[in-house]
């Protein structure tokens, strides 16, 4: 039997034998007792999300083609509730790849009637796509599965359970690149946020508010992350949600005076409060991921709005 997350619905480390796959020799008789227990756990706000993902675990158990399942998202953190949408990911076998995709449609698709579905390409890798699919159900339930061959998994990322695995591919744990930040990637979002908020200026200088108002989202995402790389969140990358989802995380003081409607006096000193939060969301990501910051960057951004220095407002 393979070794795999001993992560529980519950949250935390559990008692639930981390082990899943193939009991016979041909495998004819391969079954997920470790995913199904953890399914089972699952509490009854979750139920309707628990039943598909029992349907994708048959499916799983009845095709070959079919290597791995995985569950991320809250749901896989335990703090999925009745709103929360599928995050999952589906492993075909390579020898099988691309041809297997179109059963597994068929299987989603199976699962209930639909409201709508569409496919977005989801990594490349020796001129292959995976995909993913995405599909809204009649009830209001939404399955966000990502497809793919099953070799191109390292391992299983951080905040995911691994409800079946016939080849052990995600018996061991994998970090991928976008799970942390590194001082490159936190410099490119203070950098961005910093182009922000001077290209917001040009634009109300212009009078075309909407863009100006625009470039505030731009800003305020980008420090989003740079707060969260600062927590020590994992998936930094996902912003405002990585800072929801972390055990204790609090928001940047003043965040709140950052939003704004169309009125142009007031994107502006949303603007100017941002550059604020920004300066004091800086220094804590840069313990976090040493970084050498924009300071030409800031300097133009900050004369733009009309700030001369920390803490002032136009």
């Amino acid at each position: 039997m393979n070794a795999l997350s001993a992560v529980t619905p519950g949250g935390g480390e559990g008692g639930a034998e981390a082990a899943d796959g193939a009991e016979a020799a041909d495998g004819a008789e391969a079954g997920p007792p470790y995913g199904r227990r953890w399914l089972a756990a699952m509490p009854h706000p979750v139920s309707a999300q628990r039943d598909l993902l029992n349907f994708l675990l048959d499916a799983a158990q009845a095709d070959p083609a079919i290597r791995w399942l995985e569950l991320g998202g809250s749901l896989a953190r335990g703090a999925g509730d009745e709103l929360s949408d599928i995050d999952a990911g589906l492993g075909i076998a390579d020898v099988r790849w691309p041809d297997a995709v179109e059963a597994v449609r068929e299987t989603i698709r199976s699962a209930g009637p639909i409201a709508d579905e569409f496919t977005q390409p989801f990594g490349r890798k020796d001129g292959q796509n995976g995909w993913h699919l995405v599909t809204l159900y009649a009830s209001g339930l939404q399955l966000s599965l990502v497809v793919q061959p099953a070799s191109w998994r390292a391992g299983l990322p951080p905040q995911a359970v691994a409800l079946y695995d016939i080849d052990g591919q995600l018996a061991r744990p994998w970090t991928p690149d976008v799970a942390h930040a590194t001082g490159e990637t936190a410099r490119e979002w203070a950098s961005l946020a910093w182009l922000a908020l001077g290209d917001l200026v040009k634009y109300l200088d212009r009078g075309s508010v909407w863009e100006a108002r625009s470039q505030l989202e731009v800003a305020r995402s980008q420090t989003w992350k740079l707060w969260a790389a600062g927590l020590g969140a994992v998936y930094p990358e996902f912003g405002l949600t990585s800072v929801l989802d972390t055990p204790g995380g609090a928001v940047p003081p003043g965040i709140e005076f950052t939003t704004a409607g169309i009125d142009p006096a007031a994107v502006r000193m949303a603007a100017a409060a941002l550059a604020g939060v920004l300066d004091q969301v800086l220094p804590r990501a840069q313990a976090a991921v040493p970084f050498d910051p924009p300071a030409g960057l800031r300097t133009w951004a900050r004369a733009r709005l009309g700030l001369t220095a920390p803490g002032d407002r136009p």
